[in-house]
C-alpha cells in the first residue's frame, strides 16, 4: 500500500444475534485496545447503527495508509491474530474497507453524536462528491466535518465518505447533488457512538 497521506480503516459488521455480546467484548476488551496501541492509529472508534446499515461500525484513522504494512500491525493480524480474533472474524464475516483519505487531507474523526457513511460504487472523479458533500451539509445545523477516501480495497474503484454531526439529526439529502456518482450510492448508513 502507498503510504503517501492520511488512510483509514473501516469494518463494518452485522453479527448473528448469538455472537453480538461476544463481540462487543472482544471489541471493548481486546482487539479496540491492541488497535488504538498500535503506531501509527490515530483514532480506534466504535459505532452502533441507528437503523439503516449494518449494526456496527469500527473506524480507525491512520497516520498513513501503510501502518497496516507496518511490523507492529502485521505482529497482531492476518496470521498472527489472536485465538479470539480469528473465532470471532470467522464468525462475523466482517467486511473490512481500506481507503486513501483524498479531502480534506489532515482530519481524522471525532467525537460526534451522529456519523454518516456513504459508499459510493463504480466511481472515477472524486471532486463531484466532494462539491456535493459540501453543498449538501456543509451548512447544514449540527456539522462538524466531511471527509473523502478513495478505496484501496476491497474495491479500489469505490469512494467512502464520513460526515460528522454534532446533533442527533442527519439532514436528508438528494443524491443528485453528486452528480452521475450519486446514482452509485450503496451504502447511506447513519451511526451513534457505540459508547456515549
Amino acid at each position: 500500500m502507498s503510504g503517501e497521506g492520511k488512510g483509514l480503516l473501516l469494518v463494518l459488521v452485522d453479527p448473528a444475534p448469538n455472537l453480538e455480546e461476544e463481540l462487543n467484548d472482544w471489541y471493548d476488551t481486546e482487539h479496540l485496545p491492541e488497535r488504538a496501541a498500535l503506531p501509527g492509529f490515530e483514532t480506534a472508534l466504535r459505532f452502533t447503527s441507528v437503523g439503516d446499515g449494518p449494526r456496527y461500525a469500527a473506524v480507525y484513522d491512520l497516520s498513513r495508509l501503510d501502518v497496516l504494512d507496518s511490523k507492529a500491525y502485521l505482529a497482531v493480524s492476518g496470521d498472527n491474530f489472536s485465538p479470539w480474533t480469528r473465532r470471532i472474524i470467522s464468525r462475523s464475516r466482517p467486511l473490512r474497507i481500506t481507503a486513501r483519505q483524498v479531502s480534506p487531507g489532515e482530519g481524522v474523526t471525532g467525537r460526534c453524536a451522529r456519523l454518516l457513511i456513504l459508499r459510493f460504487r463504480e466511481v472515477g472523479e472524486l471532486s463531484a462528491i466532494a462539491d456535493g458533500l459540501e453543498k449538501a451539509f456543509g451548512k447544514a445545523a449540527g456539522f462538524l466535518q466531511w471527509r473523502l477516501f478513495a478505496c484501496v480495497e476491497p474495491d479500489a474503484a469505490s469512494a467512502i465518505a464520513l460526515v460528522e454531526f454534532a446533533a442527533h439529526g442527519v439532514p436528508s439529502y438528494d443524491a443528485d447533488v453528486f452528480g452521475s456518482a450519486g446514482r452509485h450510492i450503496d451504502l447511506s448508513a447513519t451511526y451513534r457512538p457505540y459508547r456515549a
